[in-house]
């Protein structure tokens, strides 16, 4: 992560009170692919959650950027790997 992506999402995450989906966000803010997000990328993810109660509120590109480290976090195979049901 660039410092000025590290630095945007300082600001970002460093509200006083965050909702279920701010600290769920950030629990994975480290790991790709959101920590290699651009400081204009962070600004536009930090305003959608300003708006937003639930993932399923986000656009799906980010619901996507939230799941991904989640899921791999949670040791589930990497997207398009795995076994497959024929």
């Amino acid at each position: 992560m660039t410092a000025a992506a590290l630095d945007a999402a300082a600001v970002c995450f460093s509200v006083p009170f965050m909702s279920a989906l701010q600290q769920r966000v950030a629990a994975v803010a480290t790991l790709a692919p959101l920590a290699e997000l651009s400081a204009d990328q962070l600004a536009e993810l930090d305003e959608l959650l300003g708006a937003a109660c639930e993932l399923e509120d986000l656009p799906g590109k980010w619901q996507a950027a939230v799941l991904e480290p989640e899921l791999r976090a949670a040791g589930a195979p990497p997207a398009g790997g795995g076994h497959r049901c024929h």
